[in-house]
This record gives structure tokens, C-alpha cells and sequence, in this order.
């Protein structure tokens, strides 16, 4: 555990220093990629020390995944929804760590290996990583609409 938080704060400050540089569009995509390579190094790990890489590299993209996400939408919404907007993010976010782990869990019990549970987490973090791809580049989506439609 000790090995993801280093890694977690890691990755905020590099991914940070990254998104003062690089698009933060750009910037996500890196973070979805490190979650979704990282995952299949925890189901085939053949030894400890890919374990340790795993949990390291994992946290980087967490922490990096942290730091973000208020970035990008600040980016594409306007400042007048921000708090409503991190609000449901957020919230989101929340309930998907806390559900997640019990559909893992529960194909466990059903298949007998941790497997395609966490084949399931590569697919949605490559599902994530489409979502982003589809984001506007550096423009404002609340310029686009009407203030009603930003959220």
C-alpha cells in the first residue's frame, strides 16, 4: 500500500507539471494508458517485484487521475458551474470505487480467478480513455452552449 501512495503523490506532481506544459487533454490520455498497462502487470505478475511495479506505477495514475480531472473541467465548462460540475464528478467517482470492486469481486466467486475481473477494469479504463480522446481540444463547451445546457 505504502509503494501506491508514493507513487499517488508521484504522479501528482508529475502529472501536474506535465499538464502546465501539455495539453491537458493529452495529459489524461497518459494517465488512462498507465491505469489501463498497468492492470494486466497485478493479473499476470509472475513475482513480487511486478507487484511492487504494479502498485507503483497504479499509483501513479491515481494520483495523477486526482489531480486531472478538476483541471479538464475547468478547461471545457464554464467557472460558473464548477462547483455543481466536481459535485456530480465526483460523486460519480465515488460510488464507481465503491460498486467496482464488488462486481470484481463477484466474478471471482463465479469464475475462481481474479482474471476477468480485471479484464473488465483494462476495458473500462480503454472506455475512459476513448471518452477523453472524444473531448474538445483546449476549447470551452459552455462557449458552445447556452448557459442552461453547460450542466
Amino acid at each position: 500500500m505504502s509503494l501506491v501512495l508514493v507513487g499517488s503523490i508521484v504522479g501528482r506532481l508529475t502529472m501536474g507539471w506535465l499538464a502546465d506544459r501539455w495539453q491537458k487533454k493529452r495529459v489524461m490520455l497518459v494517465i488512462y494508458a498507465i491505469v489501463a498497462g498497468t492492470i494486466p502487470l497485478l493479473v499476470f505478475s509472475p513475482t513480487i517485484a511486478m507487484l511492487r511495479g504494479f502498485a507503483f506505477l497504479f499509483g501513479i495514475g491515481l494520483g495523477g487521475d486526482y489531480m486531472i480531472i478538476p483541471l479538464v473541467a475547468a478547461e471545457l465548462f464554464d467557472l460558473r458551474v464548477m462547483g455543481r460540475l466536481l459535485g456530480v464528478i465526483l460523486t460519480t467517482d465515488s460510488i464507481a470505487e465503491a460498486v467496482v470492486p464488488l462486481g470484481v469481486a463477484t466474478l471471482r466467486d463465479r469464475t475462481g480467478s481474479y482474471t476477468a475481473g480485471f479484464l473488465v477494469l483494462v476495458a473500462l479504463a480503454a472506455v475512459g480513455a476513448l471518452a477523453v480522446a472524444l473531448l474538445p481540444s483546449g476549447g470551452s463547451l459552455a462557449k458552445d452552449q447556452p448557459r442552461s445546457a453547460a450542466l
